[in-house]
């Protein structure tokens, strides 16, 4: 699943003029969520292609709390032990560095830009995850590495002990790995395995307006078009339709509400969702509200309607002896 992040800035660069002021920089930090998401994708694309010999779960952006709340871009646990991954994707020649710790890039035009280190990142988390799992009264190795997406990506490195692989090296990297005492059980394996779904905390940005400082007013309002992508599609007694290409859709509108939520945050009324989505009719918005099953608070004349990010769901691969 995309990052809720990368769905959020989406909503903002088709919903603001083109010329606005902030559309650079939300281009830019677009880029740089979906790079980081791609990178995370090819590291997904090796548990999906080889096997291994044991039980385990992978779990994708899961996000704990221990002292502190932390995110693992992609978790392995086993009955021996647990691993856990940092995925860079990052252009350009890359450097990291002891003290201060940090990631620093030169660009293909020289430009310097500078990152967290992945290294201290993954130092951090581990230590996190070891403490996590203390709390529970479990005793587990917890091993890290870094991943670079790709092969082509060119990385200088500080003399360290974290492994930097590429994902084509994971497999041969988690083979390695000391199997020579059970640590846990399968009562205790399955039960850390639904202690780390239960305990998962999905990352929800702060609105995007806020996040930007980004006027209400700018955001262009009306049901957009899936089709041509054009805005305005006009509600009919069988859902919607573009006056543009003249396209139909029965669900267009559940799209038009996520970006309200993404956008502006906070709890929709029925008023809200009547101008956003250019419906007259109070019973009409009800209905469309109604129909998207999100959580609600307050009788029938004061309703609101929440955030349906409930639903998001962690990622947990199929377990068995593989």
């Amino acid at each position: 699943m995309a990052p809720q992040l990368l769905e959020a800035l989406d909503a903002a660069i088709r919903r603001l003029p083109e010329y606005h002021e902030m559309m650079p920089i939300l281009k830019a930090k677009y880029a740089a969520v979906q790079a980081g998401f791609g990178g995370e994708q090819e590291l997904d694309k090796v548990f999906e292609r080889y096997a291994f010999s044991m039980e385990y779960g992978v779990f994708h952006d899961v996000s704990l709390v221990s002292s502190t709340l932390f995110q693992v871009d992609t978790l392995l646990v086993t009955p021996w032990y647990a691993v856990l991954f940092e995925v860079k994707n990052i252009a350009g020649e890359l450097m990291v560095t002891a003290n201060p710790p940090q990631l620093i890039r030169k660009s293909d035009s020289g430009q310097l830009s500078g990152f967290k280190s992945p290294i201290a990142q993954l130092e951090s988390n581990c230590e996190l995850f070891e403490d996590w799992l203390n709390n529970r009264g479990l005793s587990l190795p917890v091993y890290g590495a870094v991943v670079l997406a790709y092969a082509k990506q060119r990385i200088e490195v500080f003399d360290t002990e974290v492994p930097i692989l590429f994902p084509h090296a994971v497999p041969t990297f988690i083979r390695k790995l000391p199997t020579g005492s059970l640590m846990l059980d399968n009562q205790a394996f399955r039960g850390l395995l639904n202690s780390l779904k239960k305990c998962h905390r999905p990352f929800i940005p702060a609105p995007i307006c806020s996040t930007y400082a980004i006027s209400k007013q700018d955001i262009r309002t009306g049901v957009i078009c899936p089709g041509c992508g054009g805005f305005g599609m006009e509600k009919y007694s069988g859902g919607w339709r573009c006056l543009s290409c003249g396209k139909t859709s029965r669900k267009a509108h559940e799209q038009a509400i996520r970006d309200w939520f993404l956008l502006f945050g906070g709890e929709m009324r029925n008023k809200d969702c009547r101008t956003f989505l250019h419906v007259d009719r109070q019973q009409t918005a009800h209905r469309l509200l109604v129909s998207m099953e999100l959580q609600t608070k307050g009788t029938y004349r004061d309703r609101v309607y929440k955030n349906p990010d409930a639903t998001l769901k962690l990622g947990l691969s199929e377990l068995g002896e593989l």
